[in-house]
């Protein structure tokens, strides 16, 4: 096995003088060194035009782990150890990430707090607790599913219970399948009516929460650049408090962008609900 590993301040192994088309055909193996070729990679992650003659050291933070990962997937191994590789990266660089990684025929093992970068690629799920490790087949609602479920039944171990397809939601609270359920099974509640007001509202608090990401993630990576270029003690703490009050915002607009992402996914449940029902009837 062939392992390869992307940590969160990858990028800072990079020469920063480096342009990124030199940089990247220096790594290249020999099979796929064309010039065509690598800047066909550096445009599937954005990079197109003149920007593939920036030198490294320019690049904003989200631009250099971008380009980190771009690098790393040219030369892919059989197993990849990601640690939080969206760190930086906007919900369109995320996108691109994504999808390059689905079609990965390899192992891929991350580490992340992106509830939607998860749900998106995993197919199985570890968790740490208690000194005990849980494995949890399925993505990231899969494994809240299977969490809740554990909590309702009192089960010990929540990560040996299987989800079962399309098994009526009856069985999901009480035993856990569908023989348990003694009695007449009580009929579906009728699907929530859709607050198009609440979607759309919902919608632009996604959109300017995602805006103050990418802002904070734009200076956090200013200030670390200018922290490179030491100048004086007073103003390395300067750049140094601001780079934590800026961690800080980040932290809390994360945390809001992933609530406010839940009740989207709560919505939009909802609405493929109606369309079902209104198939049906």
């Amino acid at each position: 096995m062939e392992v390869d590993y992307f940590a969160q301040d990858q990028y800072k192994a990079l020469d920063p003088e480096a342009r990124l088309l030199d940089d990247l055909t220096s790594f290249a193996p020999a099979a796929v060194s064309d010039q065509t070729r690598l800047r066909t990679l550096l445009g599937c992650f954005l990079f197109s035009h003149d920007d593939v003659f920036k030198r490294i050291g320019v690049l904003s933070g989200g631009e250099r782990n971008r380009y980190a990962l771009a690098r790393m997937l040219l030369r892919p191994a059989n197993c990849l150890l990601l640690d939080e590789p969206t760190n930086h990266l906007d919900m369109q660089a995320k996108d691109v990430l994504l999808e390059a990684l689905r079609k990965y025929t390899g192992t891929v093992v991350f580490v992340s707090h992106d509830r939607y970068f998860i749900d998106q690629l995993a197919t199985r799920i570890f968790e740490i607790e208690g000194g005990q490790l849980h494995d949890y087949p399925g993505n990231y609602e899969d494994y809240r599913w299977q969490k809740e479920r554990a909590a309702a039944d009192g089960s010990a171990s929540p990560a040996t219970t299987q989800r079962a397809p399309a098994t009526p939601p009856v069985a999901h609270h009480r035993s856990g399948t569908a023989a348990d359920a003694s009695g007449p099974v009580p009929a579906p509640k009728p699907p929530k009516k859709v607050n198009a007001s609440a979607v759309r509202k919902l919608e632009r608090q996604r959109s300017d929460i995602e805006g103050v990401i990418e802002r904070c993630e734009s200076e956090i990576a200013e200030y670390e650049l200018q922290l490179v270029n030491f100048k004086s003690a007073e103003e390395s703490i300067r750049l140094t408090k601001l780079i934590g009050e800026r961690r800080n915002e980040l932290g809390k607009a994360m945390k809001n962008w992933e609530e406010v992402v839940e009740k989207l996914e709560r919505q939009n449940s909802a609405t493929e609900a109606n369309r079902v029902a209104s198939e049906v009837n």
